[in-house]
């Protein structure tokens, strides 16, 4: 009865009717965006919003926007996780998806608002883009915006990101605790994401008194191809004797590490015996990862995409609320390409 009471309530200070507050609250679509607004802002007033059951979703339509390559024929296997996230965690809501291609630099502005401005979308999600031009753009669009995998400087936007600074940290101390010092990273650095993760890398070195040499322990390419990597490390063994070859290598992504993996091969190395081999980015569900190929870091993509719609949520029932910057941890998944490097280290790690 007081749920009844509170929509006779709302339809009386609105003028609309009891079956379009209802409608409205449920997060339905088909009814005009001045009715939406009034019913809900009314509803905020009377506490309604806060009552609700968690999941409920009071918007239309929903942009997502996401580097091109991830709607391609043979798709980016992030994003195309984290696309996954954000529908599943939407099944339950009658609500509309729409998807545009954007890409992480010198945006387009026009296309942008094309698609976000529509009057049917109520809500935008950008996927890693690093252009500050857009975010001012949809910090101005009066719609509750969601960020993932990247980062508003202004503070306006909401986001939700791996803690790459974290992941980063702890694939380099899963090798240092095993005894490894010689270490080669193999990155490509072409977005802030992932100099935030080789600050992680860094930190790592620093926590066990190392120093870190950009020319002995650093390669970074122009992208993320099984070529590049290939041909960079290839490069690398060239220009450095033996002696000084790494004990243990982390690329990038599982595509680098098919690069690293024919060179190793060429050379008569084997992992994890000659060379121990960890990968800081899978970009795959967990329920994918049950015979992994390689001990990595597990980055939780389909998460991300869930948590961005619980956070559009937020903004939609708290619009006054912090703006949030939300940071998912990753998980090592250990497929025994890392060897303990010396007895000594075995016997530090499996005494904790």
């Amino acid at each position: 009865m007081p749920g009844k009471l509170k929509m006779d309530q709302i339809a009386a200070q609105t003028g609309y009717s009891v079956s379009t507050v209802s409608r409205v609250l449920a997060g339905k679509s088909y009814t005009s965006e001045r009715a939406r607004a009034a019913i809900v802002n009314c509803a905020r007033k009377l506490g309604v919003l806060e009552e609700l059951a968690s999941g409920r979703l009071l918007i239309d339509g929903i942009a997502v926007f996401a580097p091109g390559r991830t709607f391609n024929a043979r798709g980016d296997i992030f994003y195309l996780e984290v696309t996954r996230g954000i529908a599943e965690a939407l099944a339950a809501h009658n609500v509309h998806l729409s998807y545009c291609g954007l890409e992480e630099q010198h945006a387009d502005i026009e296309l942008f608002l094309e698609k976000a401005g529509n009057k049917r979308i109520n809500a935008v999600i950008i996927i890693g883009t690093d252009d500050d031009a857009i975010f001012k753009v949809a910090a101005a669009l009066n719609k509750p915006c969601v960020l993932i995998n990247t980062h508003d400087r202004e503070m306006t936007l909401d986001a939700v990101a791996p803690d790459h600074g974290a992941i980063g940290f702890n694939a380099a101390r899963h090798l240092l605790e095993r005894g490894h010092r010689r270490l080669l990273t193999l990155t490509c650095l072409r977005r802030r994401t992932l100099y935030t993760r080789l600050n992680g890398i860094q930190a790592a070195y620093r926590a066990f008194h190392l120093p870190f040499d950009p020319q002995q322990d650093l390669i970074v390419t122009e992208g993320f191809s099984a070529d590049e990597a290939e041909q960079a490390l290839e490069a690398w063994l060239a220009a450095h004797p033996p002696a000084h070859w790494p004990e243990a290598i982390f690329p990038g992504c599982m595509t680098m590490a098919s690069g690293v993996l024919r060179v190793l091969a060429r050379h008569g190395l084997r992992v994890p015996e000659d060379v121990s081999l960890i990968t800081t980015d899978f970009s795959w569900h967990l329920e994918n990862l049950p015979d992994a190929p390689l001990t990595g870091m597990v980055v939780p993509c389909r998460e991300l995409g869930v948590e961005a719609v619980h956070l559009l949520q937020h903004r939609l029932h708290r619009p006054q609320a912090p703006v949030f910057n939300l940071l998912l941890q990753g998980k090592l998944l250990e497929a025994g390409t890392v060897r303990y490097a010396t007895r000594h280290a075995a016997r530090m790690v499996l005494g904790k």
